[in-house]
């Protein structure tokens, strides 16, 4: 009998990147240590480090290589003891090496084992799923025909499993490669469009996609303008989301407790940069008053209460971080280094799964708007939103398979020309309780042990003394 054969032809997996033999990828520290990263030359095998500062737990570390390149994370000792987690306090390591596919994905996990993710090994994962569904469909129809063996039944289910795999495969990963280029377009021009929509400070609101009602705990009916809808990423504005009297009532709370805004650094703590411009100070919500009307627990159940609205998260305020009131001013045109802030993502954006105790969603409340400037940009959305007194800008970024959003939710705050913006900002978090409040994790998203938190003040005393 002639086996029957696939006929379907299809681009064979591994084909070549447009960009050559370069490559960017992204190196996940899930170890529970910090490492550094080697490339390992391949005459010498000389280890040549291509970290300027070491790979802290839950960091991400991006580097610009070529394929073949071989690389190696090795534990970095603790700086008291000099010992490493391994056996008898050995330092451990991983060792991987570059692909021909994109969108390249090294998670060190724990016990230094390597998990490599590409373009091929996605669709490859793909595949298979979809192989079962084919494999059941080849046997009904060939176990029905007469003189036919069991063990040729067999062979044409793997040779179409086979077949099936390497196809949807090969589709696959030209879909990928399509909304990586999609992506890269995306951003270039995102980068164009923020430099125009800010020096424009007329440009009105972006219209939204469509406007709806929404009811509050107290039966307050408000406007919502949805600008984005979408699983990963969502932006909404709310109209008259907070009264006058409510946002006196953080202000007294605040108070003069205002400092200089800092952002995240790569070891988890926080730093002040130049790409953020303002001043900040928190304020803990007093839900032990809830019950007495107190204005604060009011505005803040009101943005909880958005939130498990507008998602599936069914968010807690046990364990959440604290309000943060931020002030930019105005001081004209001329100004060099104007109050602002620059491109960036309030949790993970780069489309990987959610770490638990991370920021999932974000409620910027205006309740001061300056005369000129001050807009807030989702430039990779091509939204442009002016700051309205009263109003508010609810965005999510987590999907319903966790998995963050891939950067529609980079926004940044345009520069304060003249008067002044204060904004009420509540970040939300998802997977964080009384047991396990947001300070609990540091600014990278990871919960973290004491010896970890001793290694991060041992780096700071050292960076201060240099």
């Amino acid at each position: 009998m002639k086996i029957l054969k696939c006929a379907i032809f299809v681009q064979v997996l591994g084909t070549t990147s447009a960009n050559g033999l370069h490559r960017t990828i992204n190196i996940n520290n899930l170890s529970g240590r910090k490492f550094d990263v080697f490339w390992v030359n391949p005459q010498t095998n000389e280890k040549i480090k291509q970290s300027t500062s070491s790979i802290f737990n839950g960091a991400t570390f991006t580097l610009n290589s070529y394929v073949s390149h071989a690389f190696e994370a090795i534990e970095v000792p603790y700086t008291r003891t000099k010992s490493c987690g391994g056996m008898n306090g050995r330092c451990r390591s991983a060792a991987f090496a570059v692909t021909k596919s994109d969108n390249q994905v090294i998670d060190i996990l724990e016990d230094y084992a390597v998990s490599h993710l590409d373009d091929a090994s996605r669709a490859r994962k793909g595949a298979a799923d979809v192989t079962t569904q084919c494999e059941q469909h080849a046997y009904s129809i060939i176990s029905s025909q007469k003189n036919v063996t069991k063990s040729i039944v067999r062979e044409v289910m793997e040779q179409m499993s086979t077949c099936v795999e390497e196809g949807v495969a090969g589709k696959i990963q030209e879909l990928n490669e399509e909304i990586s280029y999609q992506a890269s377009v995306r951003t270039t021009m995102g980068a164009m469009i923020e430099d125009y929509t800010c020096k424009d400070t007329d440009l009105p609101t972006t219209e939204p996609l469509e406007s709806k009602m929404w009811s509050d705990f107290e039966g307050k009916m408000r406007n919502v303008d949805v600008m984005v809808e979408r699983d990963y990423a969502k932006i909404h504005v709310i109209k008259n989301f907070i009264s006058e009297n409510e946002c006196q009532a953080i202000k007294d709370q605040v108070g003069d407790r205002l400092h200089v805004a800092t952002v995240a650094n790569e070891s988890g703590g926080s730093k002040v940069s130049p790409n953020r411009k303002a001043k900040q100070g928190s304020i803990k919500i007093p839900w032990h008053e809830e019950s007495e009307g107190n204005l604060v627990t009011k505005v803040g159940r009101r943005i909880f209460e958005y939130a498990n609205h507008a998602t599936w998260y069914t968010l807690d305020v046990d364990g959440q971080e604290d309000l943060m009131i931020i002030k930019y001013n105005g001081r004209g045109l001329n100004e060099k280094e104007p109050d602002r802030y620059m491109p960036h993502c309030d949790g993970d954006c780069t489309g990987q799964p959610q770490k638990i105790g991370n920021r999932v969603a974000t409620m910027v409340t205006y309740c001061d708007v300056p005369e000129v400037g001050g807009a807030t940009n989702f430039r990779n959305s091509n939204i442009h939103i002016q700051a309205e007194r009263g109003s508010a800008i609810f965005f999510s970024y987590m999907g319903s398979d966790k998995v963050m959003d891939n950067g529609f939710t980079e926004h940044s705050g345009c520069p304060v020309i003249e008067g002044q913006k204060l904004i009420i900002t509540q970040w939300m978090r998802y997977g964080v309780d009384n047991e396990n409040p947001w300070d609990s994790f540091n600014t990278l998203g990871v919960k973290v042990t004491s010896e970890e938190e001793n290694d991060i003040d041992d780096e700071e005393e050292e960076g201060e003394e240099l």
